[in-house]
């Protein structure tokens, strides 16, 4: 009992629902797509309004009746690309945008600017209004993360268009991790899913765990699309260590060789092997079955992050 009563204090408390209860989000002026989750936050942040507007309104709640009715509570919620406020209004969300103080400087320090990307790491501590509302949209999308008030100890690493200054995706680490985790929560913002922008941002994360000297992961649990997209990156990573890589020709090579050129820990390593079907009876590794693997694959690579584009700081 005492354990169904945490659950449900915990749900409201992060804003829990199971069924979408928003309709679509207009992302910016232009950008409209619907939602995978509900998130009830949107809703009862009252005099704690992360609003649009300098008021504490919060969006409304408008369910409908009748012929063709949903059980949305809002059919739209207009969000700002830059800065991730939100109204129900769509004349307010236009107003906003017009002044948007990160429209044209984007909050954070740049870790990695490239002609295509360009990286900035927020501090959840020195800008918590925006990584609050990144939080809150995010769980519009993603169903096994429910933190958006407690940023102080993370920071989110936004990835931009580099010509537009638009975010495309992000992902956030934990500060305080006893495990080492390198990442908490990734998301690719909708209408940039299918760019490779999710692999690219677990690429970065893995450089800065070994610029920090450590072998790392993401924190689990992961959830079943989360696990297949790492998979398919542990595994371009291992196959490009032992067929093109550092440990190529080398003759057997150990789990904790493959965990050092890589920075993948020694059992997601053994998973994605397995995954692979590549282990001998004698626990060696097929070479023939990752060549296999990487020819299906064939736009597999050693790094999607390229180094000369990192200014990486502490």
């Amino acid at each position: 009992m005492g354990n169904k009563t945490v659950a449900a204090e915990d749900e409201n408390l992060y804003g829990i629902l199971k069924e979408p209860n928003i309709g679509k989000v207009q992302l910016g002026l232009e950008k409209m797509f619907p939602t995978r989750y509900g998130n009830a936050a949107y809703f009862a942040a009252g005099t704690q309004s992360l609003g649009i507007r300098d008021s504490v309104d919060t969006p409304r709640r408008t369910t409908t009746s009748g012929v063709g009715a949903t059980d949305f509570w809002l059919d739209t919620l207009y969000v700002c690309e830059f800065c991730f406020k939100y109204t129900d209004e769509e004349v307010a969300l236009r107003r906003h945008v017009s002044c948007c103080r990160y429209r044209t400087k984007p909050p954070g320090r740049i870790q990695y600017m490239s002609p295509e990307y360009t990286i900035r790491k927020v501090r959840g501590s020195k800008h918590p209004l925006f990584c609050q509302c990144l939080c809150l949209f995010t769980k519009l999308f993603l169903d096994n993360k429910s933190m958006y008030f407690k940023t102080d100890h993370y920071d989110f690493f936004i990835i931009y268009q580099s010509s537009t200054k638009e975010p495309m995706g992000f992902f956030s680490k934990d500060l305080i991790s006893y495990q080492k985790n390198n990442l908490a929560c990734v998301l690719t913002l909708p209408p940039y899913q299918r760019k490779g922008i999710g692999s690219l941002l677990v690429d970065f994360s893995y450089k800065l765990s070994i610029r920090d000297g450590l072998i790392s992961g993401p924190e689990r649990p992961l959830s079943p699309f989360g696990l297949v997209s790492y998979l398919k990156y542990w595994s371009s990573q291992i196959c490009w260590q032992l067929l093109e890589g550092d440990l190529s020709g080398s003759g057997r090579t150990s789990l904790d060789a493959i965990s050092r050129a890589t920075g993948i820990r020694i059992g997601d390593i053994l998973l994605t092997l397995r995954s692979l079907n590549c282990l001998t009876k004698d626990y060696d590794v097929s070479l023939s079955v990752l060549r296999a693997w990487a020819k299906d694959n064939y736009s597999y690579r050693n790094s999607l992050v390229r180094d000369e584009y990192l200014v990486l700081d502490n």
